[in-house]
């Protein structure tokens, strides 16, 4: 029988190999597809430039906000604050810059295959 599946925040695991810096990832669950777990931003951090393949991140900032860069240079920004559900297409660099008071997010990534995230060297270059 199918149940419905808890992990608690105290179970999440650490997947190394998921990780940028200025962030910590943990996984609560991964299936065909889908991933799906929790991020935590200390206050001041910067992710670094980062995409996650071909899986479309959806996110949910449960406290304090984010600042997200990206676009040509990383001229490009949206702030998400608490409360706040964002949508980061696959294969979209980015970066998340946290204010001092620090924030974080539940994320869930959907439809793709391999690594989540795939740390890069810079922003896309400017036209």
């Amino acid at each position: 029988m199918t149940k419905p599946e808890i992990v608690t925040h105290a179970q999440l695991t650490d997947p190394s190999d998921e990780q940028s810096s200025g962030m910590k990832r943990g996984q609560a669950f991964a299936h065909d597809g889908v991933w799906c777990g929790y991020a935590e931003f200390p206050g001041g951090a910067n992710t670094g430039w980062h995409h996650h393949g071909d899986y479309a991140t959806y996110a949910h900032i449960t406290d304090g906000e984010m600042l997200i860069e990206f676009g040509p240079g990383g001229g490009e920004s949206v702030v998400a604050r608490a409360g706040d559900a964002v949508y980061i297409p696959g294969n979209f660099v980015h970066r998340e810059t946290v204010a001092p008071q620090g924030s974080a997010g539940f994320v869930v990534r959907t439809g793709g295959e391999g690594a989540t995230v795939h740390n890069v060297e810079g922003p896309d270059p400017v036209g």
